[in-house]
């Protein structure tokens, strides 16, 4: 009887031992897999994160690409537009040499007519005999030109009143500065001289040279 109570007990105590045993050998099984499961989660995690970031490279790769196409691009146009706006210089300083030089040359040319009709003695007259009052007296290129021609230009360019009659090589002045044929007297009226000597035909057709004098006057008696 104590022989089968004492193996009962011993059985039991097996069985109590084998029950304790299977639940930790339990415990620590599903502990294994817990960590499996989470060291799995981590590697997963990790191995995301490398593709994400693989991802963010590539991606600040090409946008680092495409940034630099655009920068050259943005160069390449900017240095396009300094170009024409250098060659638009260049033409702008060109043209405005140009016209300085121009000007320049008009300007010298004005100067030196200038300079002639001031230093070379007068070689044009006009004056009122009756009066005593010369009206013009200047230089003038007469050179193979009519009297009458250059009567003409005196009288316009310095804005003396006339009336003529005719044209061409039968031109003939009536009157100059308000003074007209017949105010003193039925043979008063404008004569002109070359050299000193009164011409033979009208002031339209006689041709003038370099050194002539040209003087027109008002006489009480222009038949003389």
């Amino acid at each position: 009887m104590k022989k089968k109570l004492l193996l009962i007990v011993v059985m039991l105590v097996l069985s109590v031992t084998a029950i304790s045993f299977a639940g930790s050998l339990q415990n620590i099984l599903q502990r294994s897999e817990v960590e499996n499961i989470e060291l799995n989660n981590k590697e997963g995690k990790k191995v995301e994160q490398r593709d994400q970031n693989k991802d963010k490279v590539e991606e600040n790769s090409v946008k680092d690409k495409s940034q630099g196409n655009d920068s050259a691009v943005v160069k390449q146009e900017q240095n396009k537009a300094s170009e024409i706006k250098k060659k638009e210089s260049k033409n702008s300083t060109k043209s405005v040499n140009k016209n300085e030089e121009s000007r320049n040359k008009t300007e010298k040319s004005n100067v030196s007519n200038d300079n002639k009709s001031t230093t070379l003695k007068p070689n044009v007259y006009i004056i009122d005999t009756v009066n005593n009052k010369v009206i013009y007296k200047g230089y003038v290129d007469i050179n193979s030109k009519t009297a009458g021609d250059v009567t003409l230009k005196v009288l316009i360019d310095n804005k003396i009143s006339y009336r003529a009659k005719g044209t061409g090589g039968s031109i003939y002045f009536s009157s100059i500065a308000g003074l007209k044929e017949r105010d003193y007297g039925a043979n008063s009226g404008w004569c002109y001289f070359v050299n000193g000597v009164k011409p033979s035909v009208g002031a339209g057709s006689y041709t003038l040279k370099d050194g002539d004098v040209l003087e027109w006057k008002f006489l009480e008696d222009g038949l003389k």
